[in-house]
């Protein structure tokens, strides 16, 4: 088995999956020493559909999987996401759709059930604490 990744997974393909894991980690820690955390949220104040995702596997490194469950439902789902992205040349095309969509279906139910809870305290649909809302609010304060 180990020979046949070895075989099938270039050197460029095994430096272009180091360089955009070492971009990524870069990006969070730009964004967590900025107080940013998420873009999407910082910009919008909407949660994304990966929201607590990060503080989940937070949980996981501490062993602590009640909490990796809290944070994010499919904090498990990168895993073969990634598997699956990685190894897509050896997967039957359709198997490989297939997989993502359902990836994103699932995604897509936990997020639309969380942003009904009301007691759900980590994914928030705020816009007016986003970027555009403070700035919508701060040009109608000027005129």
């Amino acid at each position: 088995m180990i020979m046949g990744l070895k075989e099938s997974i270039t050197k460029k393909q095994f430096r272009d999956a180091v360089v955009a894991v070492a971009a990524i980690a870069f990006l969070y820690l730009v964004f967590h020493l900025t107080g940013v955390g998420c873009p999407l949220k910082y910009i919008t104040g909407i949660s994304c559909p990966g929201c607590g995702m990060t503080r989940a596997w937070g949980a996981v490194l501490r062993l602590d999987f009640a909490a990796a469950f809290r944070f994010h439902p499919l904090w498990i789902l990168p895993i073969p996401g990634a598997a699956i992205l990685f190894f897509r040349n050896r997967i039957p095309k359709k198997a490989f759709r297939t997989s993502l969509i359902l990836i994103g279906i699932c995604f897509a139910v936990v997020y639309a059930v969380r942003m009904a809870d009301p007691d759900n305290t980590i994914v928030v649909f705020a816009p007016g604490e986003g970027l555009i809302g403070r700035a919508v609010r701060w040009i109608a304060g000027r005129f």
